[in-house]
């Protein structure tokens, strides 16, 4: 599934609160092959997911932003987790 520049960037606008939750994918419930190369992958989410910056996971919809950027998720989420803990116990 190839997306042009064009789809990808009407994909990223769409508004959250015009989401209607039953026609979106739950990230949830989809699998990916952790053996194929990381393009292949990539591929393989989008063509399942449909739209990769607005998904469900259970019974939520979320609004997924993408930066271009050397830090993984993970790195983030240490960020997150480390911030979350000072401010709760200082």
């Amino acid at each position: 599934m190839y997306l042009t520049k064009a789809e990808l960037q009407r994909m990223e606008q769409m508004d959250i609160r015009d989401a209607v939750p039953d026609t979106l994918a739950d990230i949830s419930e989809i699998e990916i092959d952790m053996k194929k190369s990381v393009p292949a992958r990539v591929e393989d989410y989008v063509q399942k997911v449909g739209n990769p910056f607005l998904v469900k996971v259970g019974g939520y919809v979320v609004k997924i932003g993408y930066s271009d950027c050397d830090e993984t998720l993970n790195d983030r989420m240490k960020q997150y987790i480390r911030k979350i803990a000072e401010i709760k116990y200082p």
